[in-house]
């Protein structure tokens, strides 16, 4: 007993899957891959938010000069942009061929001359829409004048159709879908590094030849376990230092809100993404247990990464109408369920038993995954060379 546990670390008393999950999880925080990768990660995350911020700060205006009898527009034209949300600086250029030069330089987005009912907008490659369409109005404004109509009569003649919206869309709509996309697409890429961790780990120790070091005073069964274990600690570790670095960059650069996330939102995110790492994880090593070079590790899983990406791909088909049954079914499919009940989670109300029906596949086809795992791996771990099938890992 006391071999068994000095091999692992020697500490006594502490069941033989926590020390295997205490080895995993000492080899990976030491190793210059977890070190580095987390800081590029977290790196690239606080850039991101903080180039995003940048960005936003420098939104310019479009810049619209008026040139001749066109300056007559500029009144209705400001007014026009602001009612159709363009955000636009006006200003009067005295001389047509100067103004050209501006835009040539780019000091200049739009030259209008001609007319006040006959305006010709010149760019240097195009107009923005919105600016378009004001200056559309404003023309049309100054034709209906000029035929004689009083100003009150070209407002009301002007006058916008008025629209209602039954359900209008909300900043925190707006929130909510940005919040399940980052959430989808964090959790596909966390399942495939993890899993392809458990699967390289596997690969490695067998080619290594230390698997049957283990072996020799370890059940495979408990192997298996304590390396799931200590894998997902690391990852779920990483998770949280990245995301602690996008929010404070977020709080720090003001860039987006920040959603009120309840107790309950943060921990089912935890939870979903241990239910998604178990399924997947366990899928990985029982495949990854079938090869013994690193070579062939991709191959091998070749059919757990479709499903993850098949995943992904129904994340974007899902988040235009979370509630439609597209979304509703796929959702609770333990395959995709991992990835798609969160993200409709974030991005919608979904109803509780929805959430317990896709949790509790979910655990089920752990448990039936961990089986079968158990067996391949038992089977498959000590045979090294030439690739396992999957009949003879199952029947041994």
């Amino acid at each position: 007993m006391n071999a068994r546990f000095s091999g692992l670390g020697g500490t006594r008393g502490l069941p033989t899957v926590f020390l295997v999950a205490r080895r995993e999880v000492r080899m990976r925080l030491r190793s210059r891959v977890f070190v580095g990768g987390t800081v590029v990660m977290a790196g690239l995350v606080v850039i991101g938010i903080v180039a995003a911020s940048f960005l936003a700060g420098r939104t310019n205006p479009v810049r619209v000069g008026f040139s001749g009898g066109s300056q007559a527009l500029e009144p209705t034209f400001t007014a026009s942009a602001a009612a159709l949300g363009a955000s636009v600086t006006v200003s009067e250029i005295a001389d047509v061929n100067a103004g050209k030069a501006q835009i040539t330089a780019g000091t200049l987005d739009v030259l209008v001359i001609g007319t006040s009912t006959a305006p010709t907008a010149v760019a240097k490659d195009s107009v923005p829409s919105n600016v378009q369409s004001a200056l559309s109005l404003a023309a049309e404004a100054a034709r209906l004048s000029s035929a004689g109509l009083s100003p009150a009569e070209v407002r009301s003649a002007m006058s916008l159709v008025p629209i209602q919206l039954l359900a209008p869309t909300t900043p925190k709509d707006t929130q909510n879908l940005l919040a399940s996309l980052a959430l989808g697409i964090l959790l596909w890429i966390a399942l495939g590094q993890y899993g392809n961790l458990v699967a390289q780990g596997v690969v490695e120790e067998k080619a290594t030849r230390i698997m049957e070091i283990l072996l020799a005073t370890i059940p495979p069964s408990r192997l298996l376990a304590g390396k799931i274990i200590g894998i997902g600690l690391v990852g779920l570790l990483q998770l949280g230092i990245v995301g602690a670095a996008a929010l404070i960059s977020v709080h720090v650069t003001n860039v987006a809100a920040i959603p009120a996330l309840g107790v309950a939102s943060i921990l089912g995110d935890i939870v979903w993404f241990l239910l998604g790492f178990l399924l997947y994880a366990t899928a990985y090593a029982a495949v990854a247990s079938l090869v013994s070079r690193h070579e062939e590790v991709q191959s091998a899983v070749g059919p757990i990464s479709i499903l993850q990406i098949a995943g992904y791909l129904l994340m974007y088909v899902s988040l235009p109408n979370p509630d439609g049954p597209l979304a509703t079914i796929c959702s609770m499919l333990p395959p995709f369920a991992p990835i798609l009940m969160p993200v409709r989670m974030a991005a919608t109300d979904v109803p509780p038993w929805e959430i317990g029906l896709a949790a509790a596949l979910t655990i089920a086809s752990i448990g039936g995954l961990t089986w079968l795992a158990g067996r391949m791996y038992s089977n498959a771990a000590m045979r090294i060379g030439a690739r396992v099938r999957f009949m003879d890992a199952f029947h041994g």
